[in-house]
């Protein structure tokens, strides 16, 4: 599954949005000063397709984690 972050400029994510690893790629437009960067959750977010305790794992990482670009990769980091 891949996993994105929308955030603005600071890293602070507003929303995650997941997509299936194989099938048709998604296209997604944010709002003005935001951005969508694909990123890898934590090991203790992690969540499979139907998994319904994984929405309760999501809303923590847009609480505690922010988008930070080093060296090109975008990574989570706790706030």
């Amino acid at each position: 599954m891949k996993i994105f972050a929308i955030h603005d400029t600071t890293g602070a994510i507003s929303a995650i949005v997941t997509a299936p690893d194989q099938g048709a790629s998604i296209s997604m437009v944010t709002d003005s000063g935001s951005q969508m960067t694909e990123v890898e959750l934590p090991m203790n977010a992690e969540v499979a397709d139907g998994d319904e305790e994984g929405v309760s794992r999501l809303a923590d990482v847009v609480a505690q984690y922010r988008v930070v670009h080093e060296s090109k990769v975008a990574k989570l980091e706790p706030q």
